[in-house]
């Protein structure tokens, strides 16, 4: 099972349906969460003390059990969105090994952006990275001027699929 985080609605889950579709059409099972559905609350050190959600737990469960990860995330003033930095600072808590969920998992970026996009991937990877994951070199970045080639896509859809089944 390869996991799709989409940390916006409107374009970028369009694009994430069009991934998942590309990886059905390869034969690969995914699943999207959108993080603005699931509604986790704002991380906080006092928040924690309180409790862990379970929403909080599922979606490490769901993390824990996939081969890779697709995020999907809108540039935000110029890095990355709150919704998917909040669910990275809950995700980094459920577990003593704080790079548990993304240490050596595959993770291909993406976004649909208003602006270039560009400083949003660069700060993911960046993020990625030094939690552990193996973020593909390839990216895809589509934004309104910039309409997605389906062809790249593919390609890079192919690409992280054969790397997840590694």
């Amino acid at each position: 099972m390869l996991t799709i985080i989409v940390a916006s609605l409107n374009e970028n889950v369009k694009l994430a349906n069009t991934l998942k579709t590309q990886l059905s059409d390869l034969g690969k099972k995914s699943e999207i969460i959108n993080l603005i559905e699931l509604d986790l609350p704002m991380y906080s050190s006092k928040k924690e003390e309180m409790g862990i959600s379970n929403e909080v737990f599922e979606l490490a469960t769901k993390l824990d059990s996939s081969k890779g990860y697709i995020v999907i995330a809108p540039e935000y003033n110029f890095s990355i969105p709150p919704v998917l930095t909040n669910a990275v600072a809950w995700i980094s808590r459920v577990d003593k090994d704080f790079k548990k969920y993304f240490n050596q998992k595959n993770i291909l970026l993406a976004s649909h952006s208003g602006g270039a996009g560009n400083d949003v991937l660069r700060d993911m990877r960046n993020q990625f990275e030094k939690l552990g994951a193996k973020v593909l070199d390839n990216e895809i970045l589509i934004t309104y001027k910039k309409p997605l080639n389906k062809e790249y896509a593919k390609q890079t859809i192919e690409k992280f699929s054969t790397v997840c089944s590694q």
